[in-house]
């Protein structure tokens, strides 16, 4: 019987603070990289280890068939990460990563006969910006007969890791997707408006239609029409509209003189997260779910720690699974977080 999870990319910032986390939980894992300096990190801590290339399916085979799951840390994009998606599915080895924007989910998606057939769960969006909308969509789902629209979003504060702020960069400028009578329609991001409360004070969200939300949450809730709203600085905003493209493009092309690697400590430990989705039906009823936790790196690593746990107990769900499968109970018991449902 496969036992060993696998950890892809620890030696990233994400990686590097799950891999702390990992040690604190005593997490039966496997470390994973592409880079070499991998095995003094693994030597050190005295875990085993696996280093290998991701571009080639000839290297990556002989790596998983003694896995039970692999968890991709080191990418999101699902063009970088198809090989070892694929090479999962023939291992009859799971598969989790952090694919939040709406190309990658969808790329993932379409796997979904395949590794259901081999029974393989494919777990994208694992980190904070799906987790937490994907599960406050699921609740809300629930409060109302017959739903017919989803509005969801999130809000973060303080510092993004470099990693982060490149991919938002680069792909700020993307075509993506509302989820209107059950279709997906393209749609720019940044063309509409919405708020929410929390706190005792308002914040203002534009859509952010590369999220991935109009997959994971349709999955979740069988809702027909699905808008996914962001709270970003006004900059991010101006960029997603077109305007100021060779600033962009300056940030992206010298992203390691400009951004640090990610927050500090204290800075994890100071800022919180707001994760927020509304349900409406055709007698114009609302219901708010508010999901208040941990700084958005921290609770990425926390809900990839439980998710590593739940593998382990071997609860999984054959092919493309969103997060909300485990369920309210499963987020709450996530140091920090706090569930609030609002009757407007």
């Amino acid at each position: 019987m496969k036992t060993k999870i696998l950890v892809y990319g620890v030696l990233g910032y994400t990686g590097g603070l799950f891999l702390k986390h990992a040690l604190e939980k005593n997490l039966p894992i496997v470390l994973g990289a592409r880079e070499a300096g991998l095995k003094q990190v693994a030597e050190t801590l005295g875990m085993e280890y696996r280093v290998f290339d991701i571009d080639d399916p000839q290297t990556i085979a002989p790596n998983l068939s003694d896995l039970k799951a692999v968890v991709n840390l080191a990418n999101i994009d699902y063009g970088v990460n198809k090989h070892l998606i694929d090479a999962c599915i023939q291992a009859k080895t799971h598969y989790v990563d952090l694919a939040a924007e709406c190309p990658d989910v969808m790329g993932i998606f379409k796997l979904h006969h395949a590794a259901l057939a081999n029974g393989v769960m494919l777990m994208p969006g694992a980190g904070f910006n799906l987790v937490t909308t994907d599960l406050a969509a699921m609740i809300a789902s629930k409060l109302l007969d017959d739903p017919t629209e989803l509005a969801l979003g999130f809000a973060t504060f303080g510092k993004a890791s470099r990693g982060t702020i490149r991919s938002v960069l680069r792909m700020a400028t993307e075509t993506g997707y509302s989820r209107i009578k059950g279709k997906l329609v393209a749609s720019d991001s940044a063309s509409k408006e919405h708020s929410f409360r929390a706190d005792g004070k308002e914040y203002r969200l534009i859509n952010n239609s590369l999220m991935g939300d109009v997959i994971t949450s349709f999955f979740s809730t069988n809702i027909q029409n699905i808008t996914a709203y962001s709270y970003y600085p006004w900059i991010l905003v101006q960029f997603m509209k077109g305007r100021m493209n060779w600033l962009r493009k300056l940030l992206i092309q010298y992203s390691h003189w400009f951004f640090p690697l990610g927050p500090s400590s204290d800075e994890l430990r100071k800022q919180h997260t707001y994760s927020w989705a509304q349900v409406r039906n055709n007698q114009n009823q609302k219901m708010t779910v508010l999901i208040k936790g941990p700084q958005a790196y921290l609770f990425t690593v926390k809900a990839i720690g439980s998710i590593v746990s739940e593998i382990s107990r071997n609860n999984t769900n054959p092919g493309f699974t969103p997060p909300s499968y485990y369920g309210r109970n499963w987020i709450e018991r996530i140091e920090g977080v706090q569930i609030t449902v609002l009757n407007e």
